[in-house]
């Protein structure tokens, strides 16, 4: 508003004045779009909180929790909230069509969307039941279809975004990264990363875990899984995760486990 304000003055000049408004105009055209695509992340993370039962159960005893359990229990509810997300999302697009967040947030939308049918399908747990009301058949085509749909909507965002260099890191970064990875070698851990993810590495991940969900879904119907699972797990050493919570997620995978 100060922009808007110093604009009007008599003192200073058209163009001076059009390059504030300009300026301005760009300020909150961000700030909308900001407050539109987080008020539709409030609305996935109430559709989670719905849809989330408990954790698969780890592989081996006292190993860590695995991957959170779809379920369909309030498939309505979820549902509800994941078309407002969606809503606020395109609305945050048409505020601002470059906003990149928006546009990874409808992909990760249509993957949650998709282990919501795979929980109608009865394709979540261990159990296998069809929750009452759903019709296993049409739900895993549902699901296949948002799957498919969130790969593609992944791919095509990673291909618009731009490279990121990596931070310049001050001395005192650097000695602090050191002590982190003398402390890993001492534990016998992995070492941390040396730089966050970039925008593009996070994007990768998202991807690799829709192939991989994907590939769990086709596990449980017994049609050929490994070929996404192995795509997933290219994307995630492309992203940089460490092997060690790929070889977490491999020992989870629900083909790997019904091999056994």
């Amino acid at each position: 508003m100060n922009l808007c304000s110093e604009g009007v003055s008599p003192s200073v000049s058209n163009d001076q004045a059009q390059e504030m408004f300009t300026t301005a105009v760009s300020k909150f055209q961000e700030a909308a779009a900001v407050a539109m695509f987080n008020w539709g992340n409030v609305h996935m993370c109430e559709a989670r909180k719905k849809m989330d039962g408990g954790r698969e159960p780890p592989v081996e005893e006292g190993g860590p929790p695995g991957a959170a359990i779809a379920t369909a229990e309030a498939f309505d509810d979820v549902e509800t909230l994941l078309n407002a997300a969606k809503e606020r999302f395109t609305s945050s697009l048409a505020i601002k069509a470059d906003f990149h967040d928006a546009t990874i947030a409808l992909a990760q939308r249509r993957y949650e969307r998709a282990r919501l049918l795979c929980a109608a399908a009865g394709l979540s747990g261990n159990e296998g039941k069809v929750p009452k009301g759903h019709d296993a058949k049409a739900r895993t085509a549902e699901a296949e279809a948002e799957f498919v749909g969130a790969a593609a909507d992944y791919e095509a965002v990673l291909k618009t975004l731009p490279e990121e260099k990596p931070k310049e890191k001050t001395e005192e970064e650097k000695a602090e990264y050191a002590k982190l990875v003398e402390e890993a070698k001492a534990k016998g851990e992995e070492p941390p990363a040396e730089d966050d993810p970039s925008l593009k590495a996070q994007v990768t991940v998202m991807l690799g875990n829709t192939l991989f969900e994907h590939s769990q879904m086709l596990a449980r119907l017994g049609k050929d899984w490994q070929p996404l699972l192995d795509a997933a797990l290219e994307h995630f050493r492309a992203a940089g995760c460490a092997q060690g919570d790929i070889d977490g997620a491999l020992k989870m995978h629900y083909g790997n486990r019904s091999k056994k």
